[in-house]
């Protein structure tokens, strides 16, 4: 189920006032080499049917009152890739910043073993439960159990398909989606004097909300261009190996290929070995030049640009993206407001502003973390 960004309730530090540079997006994320997505996005039901509770509501049991710290849950989908570890990083951060007592779960790709670690730290006497789902269906069992034990549960980057969830933390990927297709039309129009052209469509992992919002995002634009022919649309699963068997497949079949755009920059880097195994890699200022967007601002991606393998990405900043999130437990048990969805702002990098002082400010998240 898709989200739309009218739906967000705060665009968060980097706001409306970043103007032009700062797309916002709302992303499991995103982002995977292996097994997994990257940012997850879509609003899931259960988020949206989540407003804060009145003061009256039942709350979990209360660390304060025995004077201890508050007892967080956590359940990463994987650390098999660089965005989950920014992930990771967030939450950690954030759990000092907001004085919590943080438990840790990696699921290490596998949606019946996040299920089970849920379930395990629910047991713990968690006071809060912050999920960054593998599958968006396969996680439900583990949100509707909390909700039985009346402890309130907080996605991040992903959602969850069922279930009531305080608050869903990602960037708006509908919108990612939407400003890659915007974006090759643009490149297009350069290139051919009018939006016109053949393009790859490499999917994110099927059962993700990233992958299903940056989808529909991609879509539904890139449709308002009739002269411009998606000739393929594959999974290439946030994982590099499969992005390179499917674009492989894809250059044999296609001689005339403009552009391709990757659901992360796993998908890209995929991508972009195909293109160099084929020998059809061209200079960025060559008419043959098949030109490469993707998502997440990866240290891959970011090296690629930099080397002209890659033309952008839309970087998300997971770990100032999972610290919001930890603000937002704290909110909750100081009886506060918390947005059911809240919309992290992305931003597109490419040659021309990679070094520039506004991408420094909003964040190369890729170079503060080490796997």
């Amino acid at each position: 189920m898709a989200w739309s960004s009218a739906r967000f309730d705060s665009w968060g530090t980097f706001g409306k006032s970043t103007g032009a540079l700062l797309l916002c997006a709302a992303a499991l994320a995103g982002c995977n080499k292996s097994e997994n997505a990257s940012s997850g996005s879509s609003a899931s039901k259960s988020a949206s049917d989540s407003a804060s509770p009145p003061a009256s509501a039942p709350a979990p049991a209360s660390a304060a009152a025995s004077g201890s710290k508050p007892k967080i849950g956590f359940s990463i989908a994987t650390l098999n890739n660089a965005f989950f570890v920014g992930l990771k990083a967030g939450v950690e951060r954030g759990s000092k910043e907001q004085n919590f007592d943080l438990v840790q779960t990696n699921a290490n790709g596998d949606a019946q073993q996040q299920v089970n670690d849920a379930l395990n730290l629910l047991s713990q006497g968690v006071t809060a439960l912050v999920l960054n789902p593998i599958d968006s269906k396969a996680i439900i069992p583990a949100v509707e159990k909390a909700n039985q034990m009346n402890i309130p549960v907080f996605t991040l980057d992903r959602g969850s398909d069922g279930g009531k969830v305080t608050s869903f933390v990602a960037s708006d990927n509908v919108a990612l989606g939407q400003t890659a297709a915007k974006w090759i039309a643009e490149q297009l129009k350069k290139r051919y004097g009018s939006e016109k052209g053949n393009v790859v469509d490499l999917i994110g992992l099927v059962g993700t909300t990233a992958a299903t919002d940056r989808e529909k995002g991609f879509s539904d634009e890139i449709a308002k261009y009739p002269d411009i022919k998606v000739v393929a649309r594959q999974e290439g699963a946030f994982d590099q190996e499969k992005s390179l068997n499917a674009m492989t497949n894809i250059l044999q079949k296609y001689p005339q290929i403009d552009a391709v755009f990757g659901a992360n920059d796993d998908n890209t880097v995929g991508a972009e070995k195909a293109i160099d195994n084929a020998g059809r890699y061209k200079p960025l200022d060559d008419k043959a030049h098949i030109m490469v967007i993707g998502a997440d601002g990866t240290a891959q991606a970011l090296s690629a640009i930099r080397a002209g393998k890659q033309d952008a990405t839309i970087s998300q900043n997971p770990i100032k993206m999972a610290a919001k999130s930890l603000q937002f437990i704290a909110d909750y048990n100081a009886k506060k407001d918390v947005p059911a969805n809240y919309a992290w702002p992305t931003m597109l990098i490419d040659k021309s502003n990679i070094d520039s002082d506004a991408v420094k400010q909003y964040g190369l998240w890729s170079e503060e973390v080490k796997q």
